[in-house]
């Protein structure tokens, strides 16, 4: 996914991307849709969680959720990061 595409075809969206050198850091997605549906009629309520990836690529994927009026899971926000730690959190959070 490139985020510059992302942006361009989702107005609204939220995207970024961190490389140490030229490896990858990091990537925070938001998309313009899920962010307006949450100002237009979610719970304001936020859910936080993290989830550790296993396989060829290592890391953890952080995810913000809400609660629609049915009561039914809706995503805001992801992550792609390293790991775990207070630094990405604080990353992710911010």
């Amino acid at each position: 996914m490139d985020v510059c595409s992302v942006v361009r075809a989702n107005a609204d969206s939220r995207a970024f991307v961190e490389l140490d050198v030229c490896r990858f850091k990091r990537m925070f997605v938001a998309f313009g849709a899920c962010l307006n549906g949450f100002i237009l009629g979610s719970r304001k309520m936020l859910f936080v969680d993290g989830i550790h990836l296993i396989g060829p690529y290592e890391g953890t994927l952080l995810v913000v959720v809400a609660l629609d009026t049915y009561n039914h899971i809706f995503e805001l926000a992801y992550a792609v990061v390293g790991g775990e730690t207070n630094e990405d959190w604080l990353w992710f959070l911010a």
